[in-house]
């Protein structure tokens, strides 16, 4: 399904493939002979979504541009099934592996593997041909890789950089249980309502 939001419609080589079921939402690049499978949302949520040619975009991957986030996806770049990638830059020839989870401000430099369920945290900067194990998580400037039970460690440093302010825009450190996730949601609603007005093309 191809859609038109806020104005701006996907632009598709006419050499790639999009399967029927894939959503493309927005101001959408994709490059030639790349293949979108079943089930992918490739989305412009505030800024643009832009992937290169030859690429592979597996089953129910979820691709975003997001908020002041533009999200680039080089060449010859495999997503895996159920991958997330949001407001990142993933360079050529990368291979992001099933479940896998990169957010916003990540960078991933060219050759790199990121393995079945690892996370790439925001602001990340992994160097060219890095490797993130099965299940860890990378998180730095540069990268510095984590083991799964080391992730209190990782949540430590992201509060202490302030996570809703990078990603959504506010300040959180001051408030109480719940209050981030109300005025997140707020928030969240109130730019997603834009999507009453989408067109099918």
């Amino acid at each position: 399904m191809i859609i038109e939001h806020k104005g701006k419609r996907p632009s598709i080589d006419h050499t790639a493939s999009i399967a029927p079921s894939a959503v493309i939402s927005g101001d959408v690049v994709i490059g030639p002979y790349t293949c979108v499978l079943a089930g992918a949302v490739l989305t412009s949520e505030g800024a643009p979504l832009r992937i290169g040619s030859r690429c592979v975009i597996m089953e129910h991957a979820v691709i975003r541009g997001a908020g002041i986030h533009e999200c680039t996806i080089g060449d010859y770049v495999l997503v895996g099934p159920h991958t997330h990638i949001s407001g990142a830059s993933v360079e050529s020839c990368c291979f992001i592996a099933t479940g896998a989870t990169v957010l916003n401000g990540a960078v991933i430099g060219e050759g790199s593997v990121i393995a079945i369920n690892a996370v790439v945290h925001i602001g990340t900067h992994c160097p060219a041909s890095a490797f993130v194990p099965v299940g860890h998580i990378a998180y730095g400037d540069p990268a510095k890789t984590y083991p799964i039970e080391r992730a209190t460690e990782v949540h430590a440093q992201i509060a202490a950089i302030g996570f809703t302010n990078i990603v959504f825009g506010f300040d959180s450190s001051q408030m109480k249980d719940g209050e981030a996730t109300r005025q997140l949601c707020e928030r969240y609603t109130a730019a997603l309502h834009s999507h009453s007005d989408d067109r099918v093309l």
